[in-house]
């Protein structure tokens, strides 16, 4: 069989993904990625109802100069931004086979999922 490359898809092979072919690639992090970015959308839903009601921590008068709750609420939009980064550069470190830089861009959303867990627990068990 040829071994010339034609873009991502290699003759001969049934790969269509860069780092996916045979051995090259490590199934644990694939795996990984794949299972974590599902739970990481699945909480976009949440974080939708989340940033809909945080809009009324700004309710009462003079609250839209705290700076503690502007800090808040950016914190909160910002999950989106953080989501994007982590997909774009897990999957771009997972193609060039550096799999530790893959996982540790993928935890980034782990900085508004663990919180908001927290909360949750907190609220439904204390």
């Amino acid at each position: 069989m040829s071994s010339m490359r034609l873009g991502w898809i290699r003759a001969g092979e049934m790969s269509i993904l860069p780092g996916l072919t045979g051995m090259d690639s490590s199934p644990k992090t694939l795996a990984f990625l794949i299972v974590s970015q599902v739970l990481y959308l699945l909480f976009s839903a949440v974080w939708l109802v989340v940033l809909g009601i945080s809009a009324m921590m700004f309710d009462s008068p003079g609250s839209e100069n705290n700076i503690g709750l502007n800090i808040l609420y950016y914190y909160i939009q910002a999950y989106p931004g953080g989501l994007l980064l982590a997909l774009c550069f897990g999957w771009y470190f997972f193609a060039k086979k550096k799999w530790r830089a893959a996982v540790l861009w993928n935890l980034i959303p782990l900085i508004w999922v663990i919180p908001f867990l927290g909360m949750i627990l907190y609220a439904n068990f204390l």
